[in-house]
Order: C-alpha cells, then structure tokens, then sequence
C-alpha cells in the first residue's frame, strides 16, 4: 500500500506529496505523523535546499479525514492527542530551516490550508480554492494557527475567513495575500519547478539566515540580538561570501557549496 505521505527529490528540491487521492487527500493522523516526519528528513538532507509540498490528483487536501472525527472527539484524550500531533506537524513545516511553497490544486481546506499557510509561498492555479471552517463545525481556531493566518493576510480578513468559513476561489486569495502566485493549470508545475530551483540555486546560507531572522520578526523581535549581529558578521569569513564575492568580481554567476 502507497504511503499516506511520501517524499520525491528531483536535484535540490524535496517533493512531499499528501497521498490519498481517492478521498481528496483527506487528512487522517497518520498524515501528519508522516509530514512532520519528512519534513524532518528533508531539513537533515544536505542535498535539498527547497521543500515543495502538494497534493495528489486535483486536490491540495479538502480537510480532516471525517471517518476519524466521531472517534477522535467522542474521547478527550484522543482529541488532546490529535491536537497535539497536529500542533507539532504544522510546526514543524512551518519552522523547517528550508524554504518551503505549497503547490496548490484543487480544494485547500480546513487542515489543508494550514499546511498550506505553514509553508514560506503558496503558488495556486485556477482551480485552486480555500477555507477554513471552524464557524462551521463549532470549534476554534487554536492561537499558533490564528497567528499564522493573521500574519498571512491582516487581522480583519482572517476574521472574516475564520468567522464565516466561506470558500474563497484562487482569485480572491491571490488579492488577499493567501496565494502568492496564481498561474494557469498547464503551468503550475513548470512555474513552482522554475522559482524552486532559483532559490536553490541561490547562497543556502543567506536564504536559511533571512527566513531565521523573518521568522523572529513573526515572533516579536524589532531590533538585533548578539545572536543576529553574528550572524550578520560570521558570513564575511564564510564559504557562501567567498564564493559570492569572487564570482562577483569575475562577472561570472556564483556556485554556492551545498551546506
């Protein structure tokens, strides 16, 4: 049997694909245990440099799999378990040392689009749609996934999301920030293949140290630690700068060691 989740590398960028098809990709505790454990890999793979996560077939993934709801919230310590599992998942995508783009199709709902929102870009195509239902099951939103939402798109409009539960089409979440780029079906791939392997092609150094330092600033830092200011002075006696510089000064393109 096909795993849940699987990972694929093509060159420097890590593929993981949420697997079920059949039933959307409806996202079931295994599944998160299997994301939260390839995202791991991935950060330990020094040969990828770029974590692309997708869905197979015509859906990103259309929610939580609802043949493990009754059993999962008829028992509180099984609810605290699936919350907990859930939590760290995101998390950890979320804090992957990588950066990470979510290749959109099709329905992006519920914990579909908090993956989704976890990774660094979301790149969609038209038939790309987005919700997230709290409103309309009777729940709420835990605070990291709110906050993350709102980082996303602005208070009022994650309000709005979260308080209606609506579908928004691709449109609609390419003009609020939700979708950061929104190409024709044909070229999804092309397009997230493209941008991946301009990343990768770029100094990992400079690429992990601005999302560390993005993600303090998500996290309250308005000024330089000693920590950031290292980090800012460490780079000029680092491999990255060497081979930058030099590649500069030779007007030739830099090739960054793997690291």
């Amino acid at each position: 049997m096909p795993d849940s989740v699987y990972a694929r590398r093509d060159g420097a960028v890590a593929t993981l694909h949420l697997n079920r098809p059949a039933k959307r990709n409806a996202l079931t505790l295994e599944m998160w245990r299997r994301l939260m454990a390839l995202v791991e890999e991935a950060d330990r793979d020094t040969a990828v440099k770029v974590i692309v996560v997708t869905g197979e077939g015509d859906t990103f993934a259309a929610g939580a799999d609802i043949d493990e709801f009754e059993q999962t919230f008829s028992d509180p310590k099984v609810a605290d378990q699936v919350a907990e599992i859930t939590y760290e998942s995101q998390k950890r995508l979320a804090r992957s040392m990588k950066p990470t783009i979510a290749k959109v199709r099709g329905a992006c709902i519920g914990g579909g689009c908090g993956i989704a929102i976890c990774c660094d870009f979301r790149f969609a195509d038209e038939t790309a749609k987005f919700a997230i239902t709290p409103a309309k099951l009777g729940i709420v939103y835990s605070v990291a996934d709110t906050k993350r939402l709102v980082d996303t798109v602005g208070a009022a409009r994650a309000k709005d999301i979260l308080y209606t539960g609506r579908i928004l089409d691709a449109a609609e979440a390419l003009s609020i920030g939700l979708v950061d780029k929104l190409v024709p079906a044909a070229q999804l791939d092309d397009v997230v293949q493209a941008y991946a392997n301009q990343i990768a092609a770029s100094s990992q150094f400079t690429t992990r140290g601005a999302k560390r330092i993005v993600q303090m600033i998500l996290d309250g830092a308005d000024d330089d630690t000693r920590e950031t200011r290292r980090l800012f002075v460490d780079a000029f006696s680092g491999p990255d700068f060497k081979e930058g510089f030099t590649a500069f000064t030779q007007k030739r393109k830099p090739n960054f060691p793997v690291s």
